[in-house]
């Protein structure tokens, strides 16, 4: 069986979305696994979990480490990591029983495959409001459907994708200036690292079949939290430069509502990342 490593932060998630992550990466098949759980806090109920969980081929280990950004953490994660392939998912997220499988096998099917990103799916905790149809909104929520199919793309989710560490080399790190931090919904650090990879001439591909759900808590679901999360879309474009891009080119009237209610913050935001990169 192909050994690999999984790399899983947690900042202040609850240990009801934890839990489900954690169980169901204790029954991948197919694989050998090290799971690192890298948690920025003090969690005696998940240490005992990860301890219980672990198995003759997925080992889980829980690490306590300082609570800075998800960039910092999957930094410190690649650096823990000795094998060539390494996975990354989010806490809050619940991989399929094949998921690490059909990431690992999708790296051997071509030459110069360095990233590889899969299906990820909304797993809604509370009740859908209107907004929630927009194709827009789907992306800030890192869901991602291309279909069954394995195929080259040019972007991946951070919930769901893997890479090649070997091949990589100096490049396999992500940028601590973005992603999520405490009191930041920034992201773009996945964005950078592609960025990177195609300037490099390597390729990026995605495999259908690897599949995770993403819960999406009560909290991350209201406008406020949505309006937060476009002002900091705003300010991380501004930073990384390019045209605002979404997963799909389809557009509903939904989508036509919510621009009016999402324009300002992002416009604030990408007017912020301007000034700040001035600076």
């Amino acid at each position: 069986m192909k050994k690999v490593s999984i790399i899983v932060t947690r900042y202040n998630e609850p240990n009801k979305l934890i839990n489900p992550c954690l169980i169901a990466l204790s029954k991948q098949k197919g694989i050998q696994a090290k799971v690192y759980f890298l948690d920025q806090k003090e969690d005696d109920e998940t240490k005992s979990l990860c301890k219980r969980l672990s198995n003759k081929n997925i080992k889980i280990i829980c690490k306590n480490i300082p609570a800075k950004s998800l960039s910092y953490a999957r930094n410190i994660g690649i650096k823990l990591s000795k094998t060539d392939i390494i996975l990354f998912t989010d806490a809050d997220a619940i991989p399929s029983q094949n998921w690490a499988f059909e990431l690992t096998k999708t790296f051997n099917s071509k030459e110069n495959i360095v990233i590889v990103g899969g299906r990820a799916t909304a797993k809604w905790l509370t009740n859908l409001k209107w907004y929630h149809k927009s194709n827009i909104l789907i992306d800030v929520y890192s869901t991602l459907d291309l279909g069954k199919e394995v195929k080259e793309t040019d972007r991946i989710v951070g919930v769901n994708f893997g890479l090649n560490k070997k091949l990589l080399k100096t490049e396999a790190f992500f940028d601590e200036s973005q992603g999520r931090r405490p009191n930041s919904l920034l992201s773009g650090e996945d964005c950078d690292l592609c960025k990177r990879t195609r300037g490099k001439g390597f390729k990026i591909f995605y495999n259908g079949n690897a599949i995770v759900q993403h819960q999406i808590q009560k909290e991350r679901m209201g406008l406020f939290w949505i309006m937060k999360r476009f002002y900091y879309g705003g300010y991380g474009r501004a930073i990384l430069g390019g045209m605002p891009k979404t997963y799909t080119d389809k557009r509903n009237v939904y989508d036509r509502l919510l621009i009016l209610i999402i324009s300002v913050p992002y416009i604030i935001g990408f007017l912020k990342g301007k000034i700040t990169k001035q600076k």
